[in-house]
């Protein structure tokens, strides 16, 4: 009887053996996150530095020789027509005021001339200060017109076939404000040496700003009108840069490798030329890079 009981169980365990041994993990799933395709229109955009500048300014000089009582503070202040700038005493006058019998005279009402601005814009230079004597047609200050503010950009030649003459243009300042402008007239000298030509550029209402900003003109170079469009982050490529693809879910679990073929790029946007995306197609947007071409995948839950 102990014998059989023995012989029962070693069947028992050697039947349950097999199943123990072929109990194999699941296979390991990255963690990704997935976009949409988007039909959209799309617009390439081109950024070039530019430099503020004044073609017309005024200069300021002093009608007669005398001392600076009055005097603007310092360069790049803007000014409005009108505005006074200068006030200028005579050696005569300042003697006069000196002396005790002529000071409540009617010789102390003379001897003292106010400037002001004769258009506004912004103090360019400013040679003479409060307190420094000045003599008759001395240069006070240079008034540049802010109505007639222009902009330097210089373009490489392979962008002939866009930037010329009257085309609409965007000017970005350092603090990221845009200005709408319009391309002007070509600045560039003849030259077979030179590479680039260089355009004035032209907001289309006057500001003041100092000479010599930098600043970068946008230029809208392509279009292609009801794009497929993907994010950026979904596109990968190979070191050298000519061969991209991307990678798409094609269930719940699975995302395959897809070969692409980039068209217009701006922003965080890129337009595939092939294949036919359609919206319905979902994208890997992150956790695609380094993935097989055919991967386990697990789809990142969004907050609601």
């Amino acid at each position: 009887m102990i014998l059989l009981l023995l012989a029962i169980l070693f069947l028992a365990t050697c039947g349950q053996q097999p199943e123990d041994a072929g109990s194999d993990p699941p296979p390991p799933r990255t963690l990704v996150d997935t976009a949409s395709v988007t039909i959209r229109d799309i617009r390439q955009e081109e950024r070039f530095p530019a430099t503020a500048f004044y073609p017309e300014s005024n200069r300021l000089a002093a009608p007669i020789t005398g001392y600076l009582l009055r005097s603007p503070q310092e360069a790049g202040q803007v000014v409005a027509k009108g505005q006074l700038l200068f006030t200028i005493e005579t050696k005569e006058h300042r003697a006069i005021n000196a002396d005790q019998d002529l000071k409540n005279s009617d010789l102390a009402r003379m001897g003292v001339i106010s400037i002001h601005a004769p258009a506004g814009g912004v103090l360019l230079n400013l040679d003479q200060r409060q307190g420094d004597f000045v003599s008759e047609g001395s240069t006070l200050c240079t008034i540049a017109r802010s109505d007639k503010i222009g902009f330097r950009l210089s373009v490489p030649y392979e962008f002939n076939s866009f930037i010329k003459p009257g085309t609409a243009c965007t000017i970005e300042l350092p603090d990221k404000k845009r200005l709408p402008a319009r391309i002007g007239e070509n600045l560039s000298t003849a030259s077979i040496n030179s590479q680039t030509q260089t355009f004035l550029v032209k907001p289309l209402s006057p500001i003041a700003l100092p000479e010599g900003l930098a600043v970068m003109v946008i230029v809208q170079a392509e279009a292609a009108e009801q794009a497929v469009v993907l994010p950026k982050s979904a596109i990968l490529a190979n070191e050298t840069m000519d061969e991209f693809w991307v990678m798409q879910l094609i269930n719940d679990s699975t995302a395959v490798k897809v070969p692409v073929t980039l068209g217009l790029t701006t922003g965080e946007s890129v337009q595939v030329s092939s294949p036919a995306f359609s919206i319905a197609d979902r994208i890997l947007t992150e956790g695609n890079y380094g993935l097989e071409d055919t991967a386990l995948v697990k789809i990142k839950l969004r907050e609601e």
